[in-house]
């Protein structure tokens, strides 16, 4: 005679492997590894392609605008001086556009420090991340209508006097 023995089956009615475990981990599990894979997948490919897009390559322009005439001493930190009688607006809050010859604006800076020689003040300024290729960049400080540089006259330094 013969006996035939049967695996056990689980009292809870869940099918199991011949191991004992649950039969449902395998395929949840293989799903979040292709989930994993093909989620990697698009994050490579997606920053692939931002690398090769063309990005404009950009440039900083920096310089210096020395006022002449009108000004005084300055409690900012870092500005020894600032303007006064009629050239108020060049102070520490003055913004340096740059525009293309088109008028569109291209960037925005700051004046990022000033100091006294004689009766003169000079404030240095920065304007990050210009871009390349426009004909002229017109700077402007404040308000004060705009001067034009080539691109190499831009990169190399912008010096600027106002008054008298």
């Amino acid at each position: 005679m013969t006996l035939q023995f049967l695996p056990a089956t689980s009292t809870s009615g869940r099918r199991t492997d011949d191991h004992g475990h649950g039969t449902r981990f395998w395929p949840g599990f293989s799903v979040g590894v292709c989930a994993a894979t093909v989620t990697g997948a698009l994050i490579a490919t997606g920053s692939l392609v931002a690398d090769r897009v063309a990005s404009v390559p950009l440039f900083e322009i920096g310089g210096t605008v020395t006022l002449v005439d009108g000004s005084t001493h300055s409690d900012t930190p870092g500005f020894e001086c600032e303007g006064d009688r009629g050239y108020d607006d060049i102070s520490p809050a003055a913004a340096v556009r740059v525009t293309a010859e088109t008028g569109k604006l291209l960037a925005e800076g700051s004046l990022t420090r000033s100091v006294r020689e004689g009766d003169f003040c000079t404030f240095f300024f920065t304007v990050p991340d210009v871009p390349r290729g426009a004909t002229f960049y017109d700077v402007e400080i404040s308000y004060r209508g705009s001067i034009s540089f080539d691109e190499n006259e831009a990169r190399s330094g912008v010096h600027l006097t106002l008054g008298r």
